[in-house]
């Protein structure tokens, strides 16, 4: 006789499917509604430090858009470390939540090209470039060097301790750049742009790549002087633009990083619009003119799937340069 408690295994994998199917329906999120907008907090992540330009880009747009007074507040969260691997990571857990925001740079691309990460910027839904950028190279005001082919040139014979904020950051796409052209650097890694200028001024870095902004200062103190920038032309500026580029001294260098605004991935199409649209409207606001113009940026305004494509072709570009 059969026991009344043997179930055949048909009968035990529907039994199965029927619990998982539960279990799924239980704790399946709700749809997001059409009229969909954020509220309450809402949280921007940087994966560097504070102090450096990717930490003030998000905060200049977490004020543009806390400026729209839509009735939800955009913090600013730093999550550094891994030269923006452990931020970007923890921004994988966010997925399909319409309440939070990356604000990222070139480095999201370059990382994962060099480094076994667990995402991709594919990981992430793209929504705004609002900014492009770019390096120019100091050093202390009694440095033997004075231009960044004089820089090469003597790198060749002994490598040049040189600073990055990042391993795979803007700063180092100007020494690949230079290491493209015959250059040899020992790279002391940092936290952030503010962290590689002040090792500079403390004599513990010979050279050191940093957004013109921030370099700014230290030039018209007399602390640093410049060797070159690694723009396409000379900056429009009173102190920058009788900084010659490196193009200009024979060098086939140039550098251009990206500045952006991403969500994480799995968000419904309302929550991505939604996004665009007030980031969008929070570059029309004075906080952000003055912010272009304060850290001697180019705008930019590319959005949903043309920042995507942008995003695919920029990854092309790198593939190139580091491998």
């Amino acid at each position: 006789m059969k026991s009344p408690l043997r179930i055949t295994p048909v009968l035990a994998a529907a039994s199965a499917i029927t619990l998982v199917s539960g279990c799924s329906l239980l704790n399946a999120s709700p749809p997001v509604p059409d009229d969909w907008t954020p509220r309450g907090s809402v949280s921007a992540l940087v994966a560097f430090a504070p102090g450096g330009g990717s930490d003030r880009s998000a905060r200049v747009v977490s004020q543009g858009l806390n400026e729209l007074d839509a009735g939800f507040d955009v913090n600013v969260e730093n999550k550094e470390g891994g030269s923006g691997a452990v931020g970007w990571a923890t921004f994988l857990a966010e997925k399909g939540n319409g309440n939070a925001l990356l604000v990222a740079e070139t480095a999201l691309n370059t990382l994962p090209i060099v480094y076994d990460v667990p995402f991709t910027y594919r990981d992430f839904t793209p929504l705004v470039m609002f900014a492009k950028d770019s390096r120019i190279v100091v050093a202390g005001k009694n440095s033997p060097y004075r231009t960044c082919q004089d820089l090469i040139e003597a790198s060749r014979k002994k490598p040049v301790k040189t600073g990055s904020s990042g391993k795979t950051g803007a700063d180092s796409l100007v020494v690949a750049e230079f290491e493209k052209n015959g250059g040899r650097f020992a790279v002391v890694p940092y936290g952030s742009t503010g962290e590689v200028l002040t090792g500079l001024l403390g004599g513990r870095i010979d050279v050191a790549p940093a957004s013109a902004a921030a370099a700014e200062p230290y030039l018209e103190s007399g602390d640093f002087k410049a060797l070159c920038t690694l723009t396409d032309a000379r900056y429009d500026d009173p102190v920058l633009g009788k900084v010659p580029t490196a193009k200009e001294q024979g060098l086939d260098a140039h550098v251009t990083i990206w500045r952006g605004v991403l969500a994480p991935g799995g968000i419904a199409p309302v929550q991505r619009d939604y996004w665009i649209k007030a980031i969008r409207s929070a570059m029309d606001g004075d906080t952000y003119r003055d912010y272009i113009a304060a850290d001697l940026l180019i705008p930019a305004d590319v959005s949903g799937t043309d920042f995507e494509r942008y995003l695919d072709d920029y990854d092309q570009q790198m593939r190139e340069v580091f491998k």
